[in-house]
């Protein structure tokens, strides 16, 4: 039976200066009265001492303020994680010292030293925040189909996202946004039907950031199935972090950068006279760009390349059979990169004949000392992609080929082996695992190993697989991420998650992908642990709303002892898109 989701409280702050009309007279001239907190049942976020005002509103709510933030106790709250709340700058408040209440309904005014806000606590399913997110997304998000951040001119003003920009992993945030939306519309086409309106454009979405990948994987103009990170147009300042090549003439020269340099391929010129798709380069020319107004973005890792391959499994199942171009186009794009990686030792190639950075999953790689660690996730990813191949093209041939000569090398006993590797790498180290780990390598573990064991038809080495999987979740299940646990159940059906907790994630998520931080300063109910090395973390997650905005690539336990501020930056939808669309699509979610 699945969770049957509720519509909950999400906050919807409003920022003013003292100055603005909005600003009721009450709330100026309150006489702020400290509660008597002598006997409060729970452990609060501020000193007691801190507290100098409170406000009572609906139904038995509690606001209280303090030097140190907003706090809302609801004592008839019907889930635990929803008595009491916090509420911090820069997120909520302008800054954290509050000095009078005026509660409205379940909203309340707020005044501090530097404005006002008004804390909206609007009621809304979560299908309505998937939609509200979405919205925010395309609008201030999307480039050209990619998915992942945009800057803003003014701090906290998610309107006045700047047109350029890009991530140095736009393919595997954008094909994670993607995998969302084909979700979106393979459960609306399901309950409305593939001619309603909304399952329309949720076609029209996920196929356009199927497109982005896919142009990805052509972009280059190599021919070689070599896979760009990112990509931009000259009318975009190209920025001191990469391999950058700017295509003109069907050539393609390597732009000046530290790392250009440092790798000596400063001014290399390559061949990049291979067309690209013209479906694919729509994207670009419809913004008046030509093939020689392109820069593309090198040195691509294994998390893109993960991503899209899990990526176009979901595109091909979902929207291959009713558009046979685009599935032509991720058959075609799915075998040429597989191709470059086979042929060049299972590793991807920079145009110098090297390895990218970390594009690797060869045995020479495993064996070295970076390697040794890396081998169990990328051993999975590997056999993920070419099991992937033989499921959307139905050939085998040449993969079948690939993949039995990776399993009598040994790589299907590799992917048991991240527990063992990591604890010993960790050891060395003088850490703990946790402090090891590269949280964004939770993400690439569900997917490869959810992926290698859906597709796997061989008992005994999906039984190696799920042992694999297995070993991760020490680490990952402390997150209660959705869509870990998810893919985690459905791979290891026989396993149990907290489908409660996943629901909280999802209620307790922003109804906004604005990066604004939150403050930690004076939060005396976080239970704090120090690890081996030194570093501090939360000893459980907070819930998302209470917690610095990130994508699957931050450590959401990390303690900061100062303010997270920012304010400068939209994120992606996708956390939240990807994980609610999944639930729906695979029945661990219903909304009533």
């Amino acid at each position: 039976m699945p969770y049957i989701l509720t519509p909950q409280f999400a906050r919807f702050p409003k920022f003013y200066k003292k100055s603005d009309t909005e600003v009721p007279d009450a709330l100026l001239n309150a006489e702020a009265q400290a509660p008597d907190l002598a006997h409060f049942p729970y452990p609060l976020p501020s000193k007691k001492s801190d507290y100098n005002c409170y406000a009572n509103g609906n139904g038995g709510v509690v606001w209280y303020g303090a030097k140190t933030g907003l706090t809302r106790f609801d004592p008839k709250a019907e889930r635990k994680e929803d008595i009491v709340m916090f509420f911090s700058s820069d997120r909520d408040l302008p800054d954290n010292n509050v000095h009078a209440l005026l509660a409205q309904g379940d909203s309340v005014w707020a005044l501090t030293d530097n404005g006002v806000t008004f804390m909206e606590m609007r009621r809304i399913s979560m299908k309505e925040k998937a939609d509200v997110l979405l919205n925010e997304t395309l609008r201030c998000v999307d480039r050209r189909g990619m998915i992942s951040q945009k800057k803003l001119s003014i701090p906290g003003d998610v309107n006045s996202y700047v047109s350029y920009g890009h991530s140095d992993n736009d393919g595997c945030f954008t094909a994670s946004f993607a995998m969302g939306e084909l979700y979106r519309y393979a459960v609306l086409k399901k309950e409305k039907g593939e001619n309603d309106p909304e399952a329309l454009n949720a076609r029209k979405v996920a196929t356009r950031a199927v497109e982005a990948c896919l142009l990805l994987m052509n972009i280059s103009g190599r021919g070689d199935g070599f896979v760009a990170r990112s990509y931009l147009t000259t009318a975009e300042p190209v920025p001191d972090d990469g391999l950058f090549y700017r295509k003109s003439g069907g050539k393609a020269v390597c732009l000046p950068t530290k790392n250009s340099k440092s790798k000596n391929l400063e001014g290399k010129v390559i061949e990049a006279g291979f067309p690209v798709p013209a479906r694919l380069a729509k994207l670009y020319r419809d913004e008046g760009f030509t093939d020689d107004e392109i820069i593309y973005k090198g040195d691509t890792s294994s998390d893109e390349i993960t991503l899209h391959y899990l990526m176009m499994r979901y595109a091909h199942d979902i929207l291959g059979e009713g558009d046979t171009e685009l599935d032509s186009l991720i058959k075609m794009s799915a075998k040429n990169t597989l191709s470059h990686i086979i042929n060049h030792g299972f590793e991807l190639h920079e145009c110098d004949g090297r390895p990218t950075t970390w594009a690797k999953w060869s045995m020479d790689y495993f064996e070295s000392g970076m390697g040794w660690a890396d081998a169990p996730l990328n051993a999975a990813e590997i056999l993920m992609y070419l099991r992937v191949v033989m499921h959307i093209t139905g050939e085998k041939g040449k993969w079948l080929e690939a993949f039995n000569k990776l399993i009598d090398m040994g790589y299907a006993e590799l992917t048991e082996k991240h527990h063992d590797r990591f604890w010993e790498c960790a050891m060395r180290g003088g850490v703990e695992i946790f402090e090891d780990i590269m949280f964004g390598d939770h993400a690439l573990a569900s997917s490869a190993y959810w992926g290698l064991i859906s597709l796997e038809t061989d008992q005994k080495l999906k039984e190696k697989y799920i042992k694999g999987f297995k070993s991760w979740r020490h680490s990952i299940a402390r997150e209660h991420n959705p869509f870990y646990d998810m893919a985690f159940k459905l791979a290891c059906p026989g396993e149990e998650i907290e489908l409660d907790k996943l629901a909280s994630w999802l209620y307790r998520t922003n109804p906004s992908r604005l990066a604004a931080g939150v403050s930690l300063i004076g939060r005396h109910d976080i239970p704090v642990r120090i690890c081996l090395g030194g570093s501090k973390e939360v000893s459980y997650r907070l819930s998302p709303d209470e917690m610095f905005i990130s994508k699957y690539d931050r450590n959401p336990f990390k303690l900061r002892n100062e303010d997270s501020g920012g304010m400068n930056c939209v994120e992606s939808c996708y956390v939240f898109t990807l994980a609610y669309w999944m639930g729906r699509y695979y029945g661990f979610f219903a909304e009533q």
